[in-house]
Parts: structure tokens; sequence; C-alpha cells
């Protein structure tokens, strides 16, 4: 038995690295082929997929047979730690995972298949019974891991993924790493609190009342409490103003633009002039009138804000979490007719706006609901199609 299971490992290492593996993987980082490259990486996916179904079913096999007794081991998460190299916290995932896909078939055969990531299935695992798996395996198809976390986010084991999500069912987990003079801090102010109230405080409440001292003035500069749509005094940006403050000069008749620097002005691309005036302050004529114009909102404050409250302050591209610098972008661009209406507005960050007026993608749809492609078609994410050959390849002889 021993045999065959150390044998069936072999042969899936051999399959990953062995053999022509390394050679292929030599020759992709040596091409200029960024298309090679890119098939070779997902194949890797792929393949790190299958031995991670391979796995689970050895742990499975590994814990009820209690291998660890049989090598002298303490505990089977100490066996997992010296023969795989997992921590004890990733060691318990694992075999909760490998235990969960016993009566998911399905999602078995997608994680062998290299269908789906063991991340994504990890997620999976923690909903998923046999009555819900092949719908939740249909809802998360083509979504990344980082959505299927968010999807399965208040939810109980059972629950269908038409079900609305319950945001107060999961608790959020936090992590962190001090060192340990914050660390004795940490438990100094944590005893303290406990003593001011008389009585042992979770984790959560503790958090709650240090945000709440941090929040109320205990902490820095005073704020005031805020109420719902409120802007509190203390935020650096309000919402309703654009986040770049750059001054662009544009001439009105050739449309060309220019960005002063300290000892030079640079002219700047159309399509930079085109992003930056999807969501600006125009100052009007600056040249020739004695009095200046009352500046202008490309967007009115008040829309842009209802924007960015309604997409939660993050770029609305599947699978971007930006949060930082977001911009709010015409769908239909205000040269083409486009207006200030929220169902032609949507939220970007900075590299997705961009990428967008260079023509490298396409959004489009309405607000709340935008469809994002590549410049050929492609769904957003989707993997290039191969190069065609040369032409002297396909060429008579």
């Amino acid at each position: 038995m021993f045999d065959e299971e150390r044998r069936a490992v072999v042969e899936g290492v051999e399959r990953c690295v062995g053999g022509d593996s390394v050679s292929a993987a030599a020759d992709a980082v040596g091409t200029k082929d960024w298309r090679a490259i890119d098939r070779r990486m997902r194949r890797l996916a792929s393949r790190r997929s299958e031995l991670d179904a391979e796995e689970a079913k050895l742990l499975v096999v590994a814990r009820r047979m209690e291998i660890h007794k049989r090598l002298g081991y303490g505990s089977f998460d100490e066996y997992l730690e010296r023969a795989l190299g997992y921590r004890p916290t990733t060691a318990r995932d694992r075999v909760r995972v490998a235990e969960a896909l016993e009566e998911l078939p399905e999602t078995r055969l997608a994680l062998a298949e290299g269908s789906l990531s063991f991340s994504t299935v990890r997620e999976l695992t923690r909903i998923a019974t046999p009555e819900t798996e092949v719908e939740w395996l249909a809802y998360v198809d083509g979504l990344t891991v980082r959505e299927v976390e968010q999807a399965v986010r208040g939810r109980r084991r059972g629950d269908p993924p038409s079900k609305p999500q319950d945001p107060d069912l999961e608790p959020r987990v936090v992590r962190m790493e001090l060192p340990p003079q914050t660390y004795a801090l940490f438990l100094d102010a944590r005893r303290r609190l406990e003593k001011e109230v008389g009585h042992a405080m979770t984790d959560a409440e503790f958090v709650a009342m240090t945000c709440r001292a941090v929040l109320g003035g205990g902490i820095g500069a005073p704020c005031r409490d805020t109420c719902e749509g409120e802007v509190s005094e203390h935020e650096a940006s309000p919402p309703d103003l654009p986040p770049h403050q750059v001054a662009i000069i544009v001439c009105e008749e050739c449309r060309r633009g220019w960005q002063d620097v300290p000892g030079r002005s640079i002219e700047l691309p159309p399509a930079a002039i085109e992003r930056a005036r999807c969501d600006a302050v125009e100052l009007g004529r600056v040249d020739d009138c004695e009095t200046p114009r009352r500046k202008t909102w490309t967007i009115p404050p008040r829309i842009r804000k209802a924007v960015l409250a309604r997409d939660r302050h993050r770029c609305t591209v599947p699978g971007c979490t930006s949060s930082r610098f977001v911009d709010v972008h015409h769908l239909r661009h205000r040269e083409h007719g486009g207006d200030d209406r929220m169902s032609n507005l949507t939220t970007l960050c900075d590299l997705h706006h961009t990428l967008h007026h260079d023509g490298v993608i396409r959004i489009e749809g309405e607000g709340g609901a935008i469809r994002v492609s590549h410049d050929d078609g492609r769904p957003y994410g989707s993997p290039p199609p191969p190069r065609p050959p040369p032409t002297w390849a396909t060429a008579p002889r």
C-alpha cells in the first residue's frame, strides 16, 4: 500500500517537473513570444491543480491509516509539516478540503482536470453540499478567486448561490504580525480596557472599543460624528471631488494638450487628454480674460459622489479590487454625445481607465452593469488566441 502511494506521488512530481517539462520551460523562458509563455504558465497551473487533487486523495487515506504513528510523529499535523512543509493552519485546511471533496465528486473532478484552482475549491468546500454542488460550480465559472471569496461570504453550508447573503453571518478574519514591542503594547492596552469594563473582552469587543476611541477623538485630531451621507472633517479628499489635481492646458482649436512641469511643458497624447477630461475640474480660458471664469466640473459633484457610493469606491472591472485614485468614467464618451447620467458613468482605477482610453480594453454597458472585453472582442480575462504561423510556414512548396 505504501509503495503504491509513494509511486503515485513520484509519478505526479515527474509529470510536473521531469522529462520534457524542464526543457520546455527553459524554451518558454528563452523565447520572446509572450503567447508561448502565457500558454506555458496556464499549463503549469492546470498541472498544479491535478497534483492538488491527487494529494487530497492521499491525505484522506494517510489520515485514516494514522500514518504519522507509523513514522513516530506525535500528530498528523506534525507529519504534514515535516513531510510536506505545511504550517499547522495550512495542513488543517488541506485536510478539511480533502475530506469535503469526498462528497463533492464534480468539484473533485474539476480540480483534477485543472479547470478549478485549489484556492477556488477551498472556498467552495466551505458552503457547497452534494445538493448544491452543481449550482455552485455553474455560478463560479469564470470568476476570480477573490470574487469566489466574496460570493461565499455571508452564507451557510448548504445555501445555494441564489440565496441572499447575510453580511452579519460570517466574521471577518484579520491577521497581523506585530514586533515584540508593539505586541507588548497590545497586551497592555487590552488588560487596561478589560480592567475598566470589569470583564474579559473578546477580540471583537477589544477592536471595536479601540476603533471607537480613535474615531471619537481619543487619538489624533478631533472629528465630528458623521451621519449617513456626510463627510467627516478629517477626510483628506471628499468623494465629490476628482482625485487628481494636475493642470493640463488644452487648445480649443487643435485639441492638443500640455502638462506643465518644472522648467518646461510636455505635450500629452490624445488618449491621456481624453481620459483626464472624463473626471476633471475645468477652468475655461485663462489667457484673455480679466476676471477668471468660474470653474466647472465635468461631472457634477453630487452625481460623482452618488456614482462612487454605488460602485463602493472601487474599480468596477471584474476581478479588480483597487480603491486608490479611482476616476469616474463616461461609458459613452463626452465627445460622442455622452452625458452625466449615472447610467453612463462607472468607476475605474487609474490602470483600467488608461487601458480603455488607450484602446487595449473595451468597456460598454451601463453603470452598475458594465461589460469588459479585450480589443479583439474576447471576454476580459480569457486567454489570447495562439499566434498564427508565419506566412513562410504555410506557403505551398
